[in-house]
């Protein structure tokens, strides 16, 4: 029986004249029945605080998780030149290649994210690729541009040029696009080139 219908009964029961005790003890004991639920409802009230306390508590947390992500997402963008591989691989023009918001997404999401450079079907000797890490891209009219220029150097040890035709992109080891150039570059043994605003997928 709840609080109200239990003082209701009692009032009830001195109206019948049940209650044998008279009307001050009955008083009496509406007090103490008021009493009680008054302290029912402050005990409720302080659970509801201390929730509202944990709930804070896991809101702020998240937010300096979500807050750490962010920034490591969008940290200063840079470009390092990687070790060239012992043997080049096999990079070029490739179906279906992700490109706007795709693409920017899933280079987000990458834990490492690499430039090669191709001579149209295989990754040019001798010229190392770079790895990308934070905000290094911009939207552009013909896909997504890296806004961070990038400097190749011929081999020293090459008795010829090599010819770059394009720009593949890998993420976590893995090619997901490749942009042609309009035009090859020719790079001559120790020759260095600087391109800037040309890596567009």
């Amino acid at each position: 029986m709840t609080e109200p219908n239990r003082a209701q009964a009692l009032m009830d029961e001195f109206k019948t004249g049940l209650d044998k005790d008279g009307p001050i003890v009955l008083a009496e004991r509406v007090a103490a029945l008021e009493a009680e639920n008054d302290a029912l409802i402050a005990a409720q009230a302080g659970q509801d605080d201390e929730i509202a306390k944990e709930r804070a508590r896991a809101d702020a947390a998240e937010a300096r998780a979500s807050k750490a992500e962010s920034g490591e997402k969008t940290a200063k963008a840079e470009v390092k030149k990687l070790t060239t591989p012992p043997k080049p691989r096999k990079l070029g023009e490739i179906d279906d290649a992700p490109t706007g918001a795709e693409l920017r997404e899933r280079i987000a999401d990458a834990d490492e994210v690499e430039i090669a450079f191709s001579d149209g079907t295989r990754e040019v000797p001798g010229i190392a690729p770079v790895g990308v890490t934070g905000d290094a891209w911009r939207d552009h009219a013909n896909g997504l541009m890296l806004s961070k220029s990038v400097e190749i150097e011929g081999d020293r040890e090459a008795n010829t040029s090599v010819t770059v035709d394009g720009y593949a992109l890998l993420l976590d080891g893995k090619q997901v696009a490749y942009a042609r150039r309009s035009t090859p570059i020719q790079v001559a043994p120790g020759q260095r080139v600087s391109i800037e605003n040309d890596i567009i997928f």
